[in-house]
This record gives structure tokens, sequence and C-alpha cells, in this order.
């Protein structure tokens, strides 16, 4: 092979490898903590307490509040031990981190919330999507996606009930068939954009029991979830959960990280690739 057929061949493979490599989008799926969130009622109000919001002695700038909040409130993480207890069970400071990088599904269960509130995701919601985006991996984070999110801020809207009686609870979730086949997926999380994934109705909360005891964390009070691709195909989540010792859970920022098909740019580094391609070939010519 000569020195020229080379060059040809190393300018092809630079080229394609340039072309491939997609742009890497981040949407943020949480919603922002603040006085107006709905809250579970045995939970404290949000509050933010500024301490300092001006000049300091030196003259220059120096902020800082105190922040006063329950464990699960807003968008948050339910470490296992938040209803389990075994040898072994994650608290929020020991949950193995590589957990929160995962592979992200999205079962949308929008018409099924819309038309039953009380609705709870079945095996065959499971099943359903499977066959169109294939069979959730192994270690994967599922989200069910109620549509839940557009009532937010609203506390009667989100819990279907103007009383903080949890009796009168009313807002989808999932059910324990289905969250038995998810354990069996082997995955490591499990999310909704409700108050809970246990329906509104229950007050046994079989499904936190059940997942929490197989060391499976919760995502509740999820945000938009609308601009992701749908099904969550090719989206690695992100959770950024507190570490906090004995801690049974926390606020979390959810990051949907995945490749932006849509724009039609050239992604910075195929750029650069075509740069140096083009300078090699100007040594030759």
């Amino acid at each position: 092979m000569s020195g020229t057929d080379l060059l040809h061949k190393v300018v092809f493979m630079l080229v394609a490898v340039s072309v491939v490599i997609g742009v890497q989008k981040v949407v943020d799926i949480t919603h922002s903590l603040n006085e107006d969130n709905p809250r579970w009622p045995d939970g404290r109000e949000f509050e933010l307490n500024v301490i300092s919001n001006g000049t300091d002695s030196t003259g220059g700038w120096y902020a800082y509040n105190d922040l006063l909040f329950t464990e699960h409130t807003g968008t948050h993480f339910d470490a296992p031990c938040h209803f389990a207890m075994f040898p072994g069970v994650y608290y929020s400071s020991s949950l193995p981190v590589e957990r929160l990088v995962q592979p992200l599904s999205v079962i949308n269960l929008q018409a099924q919330a819309n038309y039953y509130r009380d609705y709870e995701a079945t095996p065959n919601d499971i099943i359903t999507f499977e066959k169109e985006f294939g069979k959730i991996p192994e270690g994967g984070i599922v989200i069910f996606d109620f549509g839940w999110s557009k009532y937010w801020k609203s506390f009667e809207a989100v819990y279907g009930s103007k009383s903080e009686d949890v009796t009168t609870f009313h807002f989808p979730g999932v059910g324990l068939s289905a969250a038995e086949l998810l354990a069996s997926r082997g995955v490591y999380g499990v999310g909704v954009d409700t108050p809970s994934v246990d329906y509104g109705p229950s007050l046994d909360f079989p499904v936190h029991r059940f997942l929490q005891g197989q060391n499976i964390f919760l995502l509740e009070n999820v945000g938009n979830m609308s601009a992701l691709p749908k099904g969550g195909d090719g989206v690695t989540l992100v959770v950024g959960a507190m570490k906090v010792d004995g801690g049974t859970g926390g606020p979390a920022r959810l990051l949907a990280l995945f490749e932006d098909t849509s724009s039609g740019n050239i992604p910075e580094c195929a750029l650069l690739t075509v740069t140096i391609v083009c300078q090699i070939i100007a040594l030759f010519v």
C-alpha cells in the first residue's frame, strides 16, 4: 500500500468518526425548590431565609441563605432506608454512585392518567413499552410519565384534594405487580412525576416497601419530560442525590443526557477533526 493510499484511508476513517459523533444535549427534569412547592402534609414548608445579601465589612459583595426543608420535598429521591430496614440497606450517603448514572426508560401513561386519576401502572404497560423500545436494561432507571408536572405548584391539582387529609388524595402511581416486574428486570431506580410511587389512595405504601426492600431507590415529583426522546431512548439519567449520613433521601437535580440529532449542527469535535484532516491533506498536495 502506498503512502497516498494509506493517507486516503486515514482521512476516510477520521471523517467517518467525526460524522457519527453526536451533539450532547442536557435537559433538566427537576422542579425548582421554593415556597410554592406542594408538600406531603407531615413535611415542613420550604423556607429560604436570607442571612446576608449585600456588601460585607470589606465593601465586597457577600450573600448566603439558610435553607429549611424536609428531606422528601420537591423533586427528590428516596433512599431505600426510607421504607425498608435490613443489613446492607442503602442510606443516601451509602447509595453506590454508579447507580445514580444509568440508562433511562420513560414510560408514558398520560392517556391512562387523564382518563382515570387513580391509575396504577400495570405489567402490561411495561411489556407494551418493551415491545417498542426493547427490554428495560438491568441496572436502568425507569420513570413513569403521567403528565403530572403540568399541575406543579397547585396542591389541589397535584394531590387531587383541597384537604391535607391523606385519605382524600387521588393521583396515579405504580401498581405492585408492575413494581415486581421492574425488580425482576434488575432496575436500580423507579420514578414518577407524582408525589409518590404508590397511587394517591394508598395508605400502606406497598410499592415503596417492596421496591425499597430490594434496595431500589425512588424518584418522586419528577419534572417535565416532554423534551426527552420518546421512551427515553438513548438517554442517560444523572441523579444529583444529596449525600447525608443517616439520610433517607433528599432533593435531587435530575439531568437527562443524550445525543441531539435534531439541530443539524456539526459537533465541535467533528469540526476539529475535519480541520486536522484538511491540514494533513495540505502537506501532501
